[in-house]
């Protein structure tokens, strides 16, 4: 019986936050959606979330669901007790026509544009991939986003070392402007050295401008 309830224990860690379809495979996103899905790993490691790069992770658990809800209406200014439907309704009728306001259509006179404009990459494309998962967003119509999102992220930044340190100070203005990010966590020099580290780090494994973001012709 102990052993049971372990193995149940155990399984329930892994799938915590996603639900994945039977089934399942070992297939991988392509390079290009993996590099825009790239762009989030700050805040995959501030919410310890898994199945974020995974293909055949296609919606969150009633769990995550209720977890992220609230913070996740919250960043694009709905209100929290907005029904699913309506939610859907409003992303996929407004969304492609001003996802690059999110984050950025409220900033203060002293904050650094292009700290502001890292941060808004980086939970930009954490948001777009959860809105996905919440089933609030259509697929095809959330690719094109997180791939524009993408493309402006190579063009306004030289590297992911250059976008990082944007990142970092974008985020401390941001929060010392008693702004919310409930979903992230503190960001420095440390948790950035890890993730450019040769061999190991998220952001050292992808080539900052190996492929463009945005292809109209490939996925």
């Amino acid at each position: 019986m102990m052993t049971v309830i372990v193995v149940l224990f155990g399984a329930w860690l892994g799938w915590r936050h996603f639900r994945r379809p039977s089934g399942t495979s070992l297939v991988v996103f392509t390079p290009r959606k993996r590099w825009a899905l790239t762009l989030a790993q700050p805040m995959v490691d501030a919410t310890g979330m898994t199945g974020f790069y995974d293909p055949d992770t296609t919606h969150f658990m009633d769990q995550a669901k209720s977890t992220l809800r609230a913070s996740l209406l919250h960043q694009i200014g709905f209100r929290s007790n907005a029904t699913d439907d309506e939610v859907y309704v409003h992303l996929n009728g407004t969304l492609e026509r001003q996802w690059f306001r999110i984050d950025l259509h409220g900033l203060n006179p002293s904050d650094d544009p292009r700290a502001a404009m890292a941060f808004a990459c980086v939970r930009s494309a954490f948001f777009v991939r959860c809105a996905m998962l919440m089933s609030w967003l259509e697929p095809e119509t959330g690719w094109r986003i997180m791939l524009l999102n993408a493309q402006r992220a190579q063009d306004c930044f030289n590297d992911w070392e250059d976008f990082g340190k944007a990142f970092m100070l974008g985020r401390q203005q941001w929060i010392a402007a008693f702004r919310a990010d409930s979903l992230g966590t503190s960001f420095n020099e440390a948790k950035l050295s890890q993730l450019l580290a040769p061999g190991s780090g998220v952001w050292a494994s992808v080539d900052w401008k190996g492929l463009p973001a945005l292809c109209p012709v490939a996925d």
